[in-house]
């Protein structure tokens, strides 16, 4: 179920049925020697199939740390069952206060914008330029150079399609499939400033050196094919082209 995006960057992947296609369910562990870092629990409905790759990646001893992108469902809701599966963990809320709110008592709120470290590794947490909900964030992993965009990223896949990465999708990722997931799933996209927008993005890719774009929902877009992505995007946020 897991694939290895880079050294000790893993992407546990379950695929959901919606609507006559299908979309990733995803959460990512990192492993450094015996230090390890989740980022989101997942749904529920996959919570079998979660811990025992998470046990098969880990040898059994779980996370040291559970990193939200967002604090809603399906990211948050296996919290609490991963506690009573592998001990305290720490957690890091996708808010930067209150977390107790949004049903996570124990964790810890959200740093953005500044260098901050999870199990002895260096993050650099990021707020959206895309998402869904405001308590959200993006996470950059300096070591592997992957950046977690929560729901931003996503699109929707065939099922010939369940598990490939971005560079192994025939014709890559169908501009199709962007468009009808940012349609569906981010709404509120047709009051966005593209042009803010698109020098955002420009100026964060050129910052970070980012190695793959890890979504929730979607597959890994590899560094080669992020400008493609953006691009679709971009297009996909065009009300012209929405309306033809």
């Amino acid at each position: 179920m897991a694939r290895e995006l880079v050294d000790d960057v893993h992407w546990i992947r379950n695929c959901h049925p919606d609507d006559g296609r299908h979309l990733h369910m995803s959460e990512y562990l990192l492993r450094d020697g015996t230090d390890t870092i989740l980022v989101d629990s997942g749904s529920s409905h996959y919570r079998e199939e979660i811990v025992s790759e998470v046990n098969r990646l880990t040898d059994g001893a779980g996370p040291d740390v559970v990193l939200l992108t967002h604090s809603t469902l399906p990211h948050t809701e296996n919290v609490p069952a991963f506690e009573d599966e592998w001990g305290e963990t720490e957690t890091i809320a996708a808010t930067g206060r209150f977390p107790e709110v949004v049903g996570l008592p124990d964790a810890e709120v959200r740093q953005l914008n500044q260098p901050v470290e999870f199990a002895g590794r260096p993050f650099t947490c990021i707020h959206p330029l895309l998402t869904d909900v405001t308590v959200s964030q993006w996470a950059y992993d300096h070591e592997s150079g992957v950046l977690f965009t929560a729901e931003a990223f996503g699109h929707y896949h065939d099922a010939e399609s369940c598990g490939q990465m971005s560079a192994e999708m025939e014709g890559g990722i169908p501009t199709e499939h962007i468009d009808d997931f940012y349609m569906d799933k981010l709404p509120f996209v047709d009051f966005l400033d593209r042009e803010k927008l698109g020098d955002a993005f420009e100026m964060l890719f050129d910052i970070l050196d980012v190695t793959y774009v890890a979504p929730i929902h979607g597959t890994p877009v590899a560094a080669e094919d992020i400008d493609d992505y953006v691009d679709d995007v971009m297009q996909a946020l065009d009300p012209q082209s929405v309306d033809s």
